[in-house]
């Protein structure tokens, strides 16, 4: 990886934990010492999350970033969450939409995600942990 790509990923991790230390009031923090298959934030219990920050988020790179974001949480048994940010946009997350019904199955591609704002995806998170928002 290029020292500039390198450099803009590890700014991009450190303004999105910043971004959900402020909507979830925990503290979120860069891993620092990320090893091969490792989420890139910690801090939001049960959740493994994946940071992307590109000049641009096509479809095809959104579906590459899931796919990295599920093999990862698989790995710890945690739910994924991507959150991304293309230059001149907004933070957007990207979450397994059956977490919102009464099943959770595997996460295939992207047809069962959703997608918002990071203030959005934990006011659905909340609302789940509080048990009124199962369809």
């Amino acid at each position: 990886m290029a020292g500039a790509s390198r450099n803009k990923g590890k700014t991009g991790e450190r303004e999105a934990a910043a971004v959900l230390a402020q909507v979830t009031g925990y503290d979120v923090r860069r891993r620092v010492r990320q090893h091969e298959g490792d989420s890139d934030l910690e801090g939001v219990t049960g959740w493994s999350i994946e940071v992307k920050r590109h000049a641009c988020a096509p479809a095809a790179k959104l579906a590459d970033w899931w796919a990295q974001a599920v093999t990862q949480a698989e790995r710890t048994d945690c739910l994924p969450l991507l959150m991304y940010r293309a230059d001149r946009g907004g933070w957007r997350c990207v979450w397994p939409a059956d977490l919102h019904t009464d099943r959770l199955s595997a996460p295939d591609g992207m047809a069962h995600t959703l997608s918002a704002t990071p203030a959005t995806w934990w006011a659905m998170c909340e609302r789940i942990s509080k048990g009124t928002s199962k369809a």
